[in-house]
């Protein structure tokens, strides 16, 4: 339904969401990161994608549980339904017959 990924010292989730988020544009995905941490210049393309949310900050893990409902699955929720919507409006106007326009002589 959606991911969440820690950007906190965690090489190889950068490399996994650089395939991730184009490959699945209908997939929220949130990026945690703790306060003392910054995120990589590369991260700056993929926030442009629909399907990322803003990063959320965290102080520790105890501050990360308490926000972790409102200010982590909600927003993806609220992400997916979008996205889904989205993609399904996109399927029907795809589905509608193309009319042509019959040339006058």
């Amino acid at each position: 339904r959606f991911v969440v990924a820690d950007l906190t010292d965690a090489r190889s989730v950068r490399e996994e969401l650089m395939r991730i988020v184009p490959a699945l544009p209908s997939v929220p995905v949130i990026p945690l990161l703790h306060d003392s941490g910054k995120t990589y210049p590369m991260f700056e393309h993929l926030a442009r994608y629909p399907s990322m949310l803003k990063v959320v900050h965290y102080r520790n893990s105890a501050h990360l549980i308490k926000v972790f409902d409102t200010q982590i699955v909600e927003p993806c929720e609220t992400r997916a339904d979008e996205l889904s919507n989205r993609l399904n409006r996109t399927r029907e106007e795809l589905a509608r017959p193309v009319r042509r326009k019959r040339k006058s002589r």
